[in-house]
């Protein structure tokens, strides 16, 4: 895949070239087209699988009773078929979370920030069933914010890692904030959703 890229990558280079543009150039045009993107990927070891487990049956269906501490505001998915409530953070780091797919419970929503606040959900099968194929044998859970953010966390299948991929577009090309608002992202990953200290991760 790297070899192919770095082909196409060169050939673009002379394309750009001989516009007499620089493909730096050319990056600024498609920032000012798309807005300005910036990625930050990593993982958290985490060599108990139950304890895996419990970190992202927290994120689908919020702290115990008995858990300490403030938690963030949540959702709540009733879903009658499953017989179970769905309880996904309505933010991440601050910003509304506008869309969400589980390809573990077989969940997807999109603008579920304009959902009521005040009372549950029912959902019916049809309303909310994932166009992508669904694992419940593996972790899967993306979650898209209102300010150009999205998040992807997944366990690995051949590592003990519990890994995450996100990345937030401003539209309006700001860098400043693309950076701050990606800061306080990866921030909420490790203390909202994973809770890293507390896990011992």
């Amino acid at each position: 895949d790297g070899v192919t890229a770095l082909a196409v990558f060169v050939q673009l280079a002379a394309q750009l070239h001989a516009q007499g543009k620089s493909v730096a150039d050319y990056l600024e045009e498609q920032y000012a087209r798309y807005g300005y993107f910036v990625s930050a990927n990593s993982y958290f070891v985490s060599p108990d699988p139950a304890k895996t487990g419990l970190i992202f049956s927290r994120i689908r269906y919020g702290p115990e009773a008995d858990e300490a501490g403030a938690d963030v505001q949540r959702f709540e998915f009733v879903r009658s078929v499953h017989g179970d409530t769905l309880r996904y953070p309505r933010t991440i780091g601050g910003f509304p979370v506008s869309y969400i797919r589980d390809l573990t419970t077989g969940f997807e929503m999109r603008d579920v920030d304009k959902v009521e606040a005040e009372a549950p959900l029912v959902v019916g099968l049809d309303e909310c069933r994932p166009t992508f194929p669904v694992s419940a044998g593996s972790h899967m859970i993306t979650f898209e914010t209102r300010n150009g953010g999205r998040l992807t966390m997944r366990t690995s299948g051949t590592e003990p890692k519990l890994k995450y991929y996100l990345e937030v577009r401003n539209q309006d090309n700001d860098r400043e904030a693309a950076a701050r608002d990606l800061e306080a992202m990866v921030n909420a990953v490790a203390g909202e959703l994973v809770r890293a200290t507390e896990n011992g991760l």
